[in-house]
């Protein structure tokens, strides 16, 4: 890994990215430095009516607490 990308923020790097986007070293970079999947949180599929809400309550929990995402990075 490029030394360069170990000492930028996380928000730097996503700007190098950004202008950068054929840059997959870079890429690389912020990947892994997303949360263990031991942190994540995991909702059920919404095959059924139950889990269907489930889905629903935990977006209008993330909703009311500001939660977004950043809209500075491409999905």
């Amino acid at each position: 890994m490029n030394p360069k990308f170990d000492l930028m923020s996380r928000e730097e790097l996503k700007a190098y990215l950004l202008s950068h986007r054929d840059d997959l070293e870079a890429l690389d970079a912020l990947v892994n430095r997303r949360s263990p999947d031991s942190e994540a949180t995991w909702y059920p599929a919404p095959l059924t009516e139950e889990t269907i809400r489930i889905s629903e309550e935990a977006i209008q929990r993330r909703i009311e607490a500001g939660d977004r995402p950043s809209q500075n990075f491409p999905s």
